[in-house]
């Protein structure tokens, strides 16, 4: 999904990270993290690749710096006087610039062209935080906390090599900053968010109309992802989940293998990423153009239950317990409580499935889902039907209204086939 090194010099990254934001974004969040952090230094570190794999950067570290190069890493030291903001990048390589492209020199132009008053080399790291650290005791440390059992995080392993080489040194979690941060989406973030959802509309519509008996699941994937090239996505949000027939009733089926049976469901959870942003958008349509009695009776009770579930969004709201709980209440009044085995909503932006806190009330300007379904594997029916939703001052904005999701919308689009 994302293009490799090979394919795409660095100074090709560099454009690609400022094509869509300006620079002054990325320096307005530097300086409202700044803000938070008070008094430390922290060091975040960008995400490494490699000539032969797919590179995409480290959400966070893009979010504050528009940078898609690899192996960069970013200092903040709010306390300091002058270099508060640097970055650095790994040093050049003319060899390996011969394969990939040419890379810029240090210097006042690069600086300015990406926003930052000190760009270096990564080398100079260790000897920057020492200093920096001659001024505070503390090390913050801004990246999201990983489990138990996954690997040290470089830039934990380098404050631990830090704090034993400077006594006195502390560690204080500060992970939430960047994480509350994300989840309020500026006008400039929406902007991006609903291209996507748009690119994905249209992909979906274009699919719809192409969708016969015979065909497999994988030639109507590649109608979706071609249309979100041809629409100006450049990848995709997530791997697509586009199945029919039994498979519906699989949550994250992506063999995409089986041949369209007249008769089926057809289920299609697809996403485009527009400027790094994510649209999330599930849709269940009937093969044939017209839903059987069983099929529309199932999707009826899906469809009233997202409705009461949107009806719930609203600044102070809680996704569990109030959105999910009135999803879950609608389907369980139905009779079909145990065919409802996933959650209602999740956060979306950078990330499909996005930062947040779920244990914390909703806010004006978060994005987030709102997927209820129902999965009968022994009769061969799933229906999902998922839409994008912006939280406001008063209540929701729906931002997939104009993808066809009443019955009567999707048979009317599909008799035009």
């Amino acid at each position: 999904m994302r293009k490799s090194l090979l394919a795409l010099g660095m100074t090709v990254f560099f454009a690609e990270s400022l094509f869509g934001l300006p620079k002054e974004i990325f320096k307005q969040r530097r300086a409202k993290l700044l803000e938070l952090m008070g008094d430390g230094v922290a060091v975040l570190y960008g995400k490494t690749g490699g000539f032969e794999g797919e590179f995409e950067q480290d959400k966070n570290f893009y979010y504050l710096t528009g940078v898609e190069e690899p192996g960069a890493i970013l200092i903040l030291a709010p306390k300091e006087k002058s270099r508060r903001e640097v970055l650095l990048l790994t040093p050049r390589n003319p060899e390996d610039e011969r394969w990939s492209g040419e890379r810029p020199s240090i210097g006042r132009k690069l600086e300015d062209s990406l926003g930052f008053e000190f760009v270096g080399r990564t080398g100079g790291l260790g000897w920057m935080v020492n200093a920096y650290l001659q001024h505070t005791g503390n090390l913050c440390y801004l990246a999201p906390p990983v489990s138990h059992s996954s690997p040290v995080p470089p830039d934990l392993n380098f404050y631990k090599d830090v704090t034993a080489r400077v006594p006195g040194t502390s560690i204080k979690n500060m992970s939430h900053f960047i994480r509350d941060m994300r989840a309020i989406k500026t006008d400039e973030e929406l902007a991006a968010m609903q291209k996507a959802i748009d690119i994905t509309g249209e992909a979906f519509r274009k699919a719809a109309l192409t969708i016969e008996p015979g065909m497999t699941e994988r030639e109507v994937q590649d109608v979706i992802e071609n249309g979100f090239r041809a629409y100006g996505a450049r990848h995709l949000a997530f791997p697509s989940i586009v199945a029919t027939g039994k498979n519906t009733t699989t949550l994250h089926y992506t063999r995409n293998d089986a041949a369209i049976k007249t008769g089926d469901l057809f289920l299609m959870d697809i996403g485009a990423e527009y400027d790094h942003y994510a649209g999330d958008v599930s849709r269940t349509i009937p093969v044939s153009g017209k839903f059987s009695p069983e099929q529309r009776k199932i999707y009826e009770i899906v469809l009233k239950a997202q409705k009461a579930a949107m009806a719930k969004v609203k600044p102070g709201a809680y996704i569990r317990e109030d959105i999910h709980a009135e999803a879950k209440r609608v389907i369980e009044e139905a009779g079909y409580g145990e065919y409802f085995i996933h959650g209602t909503s999740h956060f979306i932006g950078l990330d499909v499935h996005d930062v947040g806190d779920y244990g914390s009330p909703l806010k004006p300007g978060m994005v987030i889902s709102v997927e209820p379904g129902i999965y009968l594997p022994e009769k061969g029916i799933g229906v999902r039907i998922e839409d994008d939703v912006l939280v406001t001052k008063t209540g929701y904005k729906l931002l997939t209204g104009h993808i066809p999701r009443e019955i009567e919308e999707i048979e009317k689009l599909l008799s035009g086939k």
